[in-house]
């Protein structure tokens, strides 16, 4: 009986085929991911061609608007552009759906530090502990790939002023309104920045274009998400 127990050999399986059917994983759950990748990214796609928002042109400037941001020579606007903040949402939020819900297990699982979910309303690590599955998921899910602000954008043509006063006029004006500056360009024909207002979260951008060889500031715009 002793001799039939030692002729037992018990195999290990080889560590080739271990290491073989590790890699089939890891290839797999690639695989898998670059699909996922893929398909958010054709959805992004979609989403740029489908997803516009409608623009109207307005008369007048609502009072918000003026109380926030200084104009100069207001009655010589040229045009009002308006899109509203939930027009440029709504219909991107709907089409984003779908890759989020495909992307949603792998955000759940490795998104350890919440880069991708939004957390900002819990105060204590306490809360944040106790978030489920299910919470991280809506929050993902229902978490905005827009901002919800309405844009205006302002336009001047033919100003009767210096394209260097206009640049100066605007920056020392927002600045007195506790906006920030940053991102100056000057070169050539064109004068730009970026403002913004953390407080009010308003953000904005000043661009001129002039010829040099005229007596006026052929193009200013304002765009502001407010």
């Amino acid at each position: 009986m002793r001799q039939e127990i030692d002729k037992i050999e018990i195999k290990e399986p080889p560590i080739e085929e271990l290491n073989k059917k590790r890699s089939c994983v890891k290839h797999a759950c690639f695989t898998s991911f670059i699909f996922f990748v893929f398909l958010f990214i054709v959805s992004l796609t979609i989403l740029k061609f489908t997803a516009g928002p409608r623009s109207r042109e307005l008369k007048d400037l609502p009072d918000v608007f003026i109380k926030q941001i200084p104009l100069y020579d207001i009655d010589s606007l040229e045009s009002i552009t308006y899109t509203p903040g939930q027009e440029k949402s709504k219909k991107a939020e709907r089409i984003a759906y779908i890759p989020k819900l495909v992307l949603s297990p792998f955000v759940i699982y490795f998104d350890k530090e919440y880069k991708f979910i939004p957390i900002e309303d819990i105060k204590n690590k306490e809360d944040l502990a106790k978030l489920t599955k299910w919470d991280k998921f809506k929050r993902f899910l229902f978490k905005p790939i827009m901002d919800h602000k309405d844009t205006y954008i302002i336009e001047w043509k033919n100003l009767p002023a210096k394209q260097s006063f206009i640049f100066d006029y605007y920056k020392n004006e927002l600045r007195k309104k506790d906006f920030q500056i940053k991102n100056e360009i000057q070169r050539d024909n064109i004068k730009s920045f970026i403002f913004s207002q953390k407080e009010a979260e308003i953000e904005g951008i000043f661009y001129s274009d002039d010829d040099a060889t005229t007596n006026f500031t052929d193009f200013v715009s304002i765009s502001v998400d407010l």
